[in-house]
């Protein structure tokens, strides 16, 4: 088993981050930049880019079809999940138990599992900032994986979730 990162360095401290010690998310060439609305899909082009520069190879990015998320949902959250075409199907699942969490104006909430990692926020201030969040991530991860050279793992992220405001 590669060594993964055990800690993120972020520009800006993020207001509070928890670590867990579990299994990581595991990229593989199916996961795909999944989004909730179309007004910001191309804020999406930088994490494309990000992952073509170590791997060559783009991720697409696609909507979350209307029947695996509830409106509501989609009525309150800009979100981005980033994951498989099987896991984006439990949409609303993974976002049951976070309804009702207060994100103000702003923030944002980025959470990692070993099966996707969700950004949640309210507005375009909050999603910018979560895009450059989850940027870092990706950057720290894929750096760390292409500096160990151990090419037959995956790249692993470990599951974090974390709060953040502009």
């Amino acid at each position: 088993m590669s060594d993964f990162l055990k800690e993120f360095k972020f520009e800006k401290n993020p207001l509070k981050i928890t670590y867990f010690d579990k299994e990581p998310l595991q990229l593989t060439n199916e996961f795909i930049f999944f989004h909730n609305k179309s007004k910001f899909r191309k804020e999406l082009t930088q994490l494309q880019n990000l992952i073509k520069s170590y791997t060559k190879t783009p991720l697409q990015a696609a909507g979350i079809r209307d029947t695996y998320i509830k409106k509501a949902y989609t009525d309150e959250y800009l979100i981005i999940l980033f994951t498989t075409n099987d896991i984006v199907k439990e949409t609303n699942n993974i976002i049951k138990n976070l309804y009702n969490l207060e994100i103000s104006s702003g923030c944002f909430y980025l959470e990692t599992t070993s099966k996707y990692m969700l950004l949640l926020t309210k507005d375009m201030d909050g999603l910018i900032l979560g895009i450059d969040t989850m940027e870092e991530v990706l950057k720290q991860t894929m750096g760390n994986y292409f500096f160990q050279k151990k090419f037959d793992e995956y790249i692993k992220i470990r599951p974090f979730r974390l709060i953040s405001c502009a």
